[in-house]
């Protein structure tokens, strides 16, 4: 089983939650080492799980401690105050105790029932947060298997051709997958980024003649792009044109070429 078809089965969903078989997490650990996609959407999809986990996990707002002791302060001048009365008339102890405790009460419930209605709203704040990080961590992780996927396809029914740098450019390298309907998939492997106002441009060479197939986006995630069918060709070729590309290849400016 290859790497990709081997991501669509679900063994990454069994490895993160434990369930997967001791051959099954060795093999996909050995994958992992040797592939950084699958490594990332292993990552991806362990912190999806522990946001999971920590989503009811609730922390007080910093300013709560504030009201509290605001709250409390309240309480202790009025002790103060009730013990001046205390002294200035001894015939109003009883009264002025009993009116000292009732405000001293009332001062730790309100206290306390703010603490619980802040504590409240901002748990709900929290857990509406998370789970909004956590839906967006799905769909990403989600687009992310079903790029995989789609990959996984191109790889299994495309011819490789690759790509190497010309003489001008001899670390550069790029792969074409060409499939049964003359599909043409274009990804980069060691290309810089194109600068401001060029774009990469792939050519077949078909009966001697350059043959335009389309410009590759570097601003598109997907590293694998579909480019334009071509039905036959000797070779492969990539150029850096101007935005938009040419009609015509810019030969200087050649980067990889592959024959078939």
């Amino acid at each position: 089983m290859d790497t990709e078809t081997y991501i669509a089965s679900g063994v990454i969903e069994a490895y993160v939650m434990g369930t997967a078989s001791h051959d099954e997490a060795a093999i996909l650990e050995c994958v992992m080492k040797n592939n950084a996609e699958v490594k990332t959407a292993v990552l991806e999809m362990q912190q999806t799980l522990e946001l999971y986990a920590t989503a009811g996990a609730v922390q007080p707002p910093a300013d709560m401690r504030a009201e509290i002791k605001k709250k409390l302060s309240f309480s202790r001048s009025e002790t103060m105050s009730t013990n001046e009365r205390i002294v200035q008339n001894e015939e109003m102890k009883g009264n002025v105790l009993k009116q000292h405790n009732t405000v001293n009460w009332y001062s730790i419930a309100a206290a306390l029932l703010l603490l619980v209605s802040v504590a409240l709203g901002y748990q709900l704040l929290s857990v509406n947060d998370k789970t909004k990080v956590i839906s967006e961590q799905n769909n990403n992780l989600t687009a992310k298997i079903s790029e995989l996927e789609q990959m996984n396809s191109v790889l299994q029914n495309s011819r490789k051709i690759q790509l190497n740098g010309v003489e001008k450019h001899p670390d550069m390298l790029a792969e074409v997958y060409w499939d049964d309907q003359n599909q043409v998939h274009l990804q980069p492997k060691r290309l810089p980024a194109a600068p401001a106002g060029k774009q990469y441009q792939l050519w077949a060479i078909v009966d001697g003649k350059p043959v335009d197939l389309g410009i590759y986006d570097d601003g598109k995630e997907e590293k694998m792009q579909t480019m334009k069918p071509v039905a036959s060709a000797q070779a492969f070729a990539i150029t850096l044109e101007k935005e938009g590309g040419n009609p015509t290849p810019t030969m200087e400016e050649m980067y990889v070429m592959g024959e078939i």
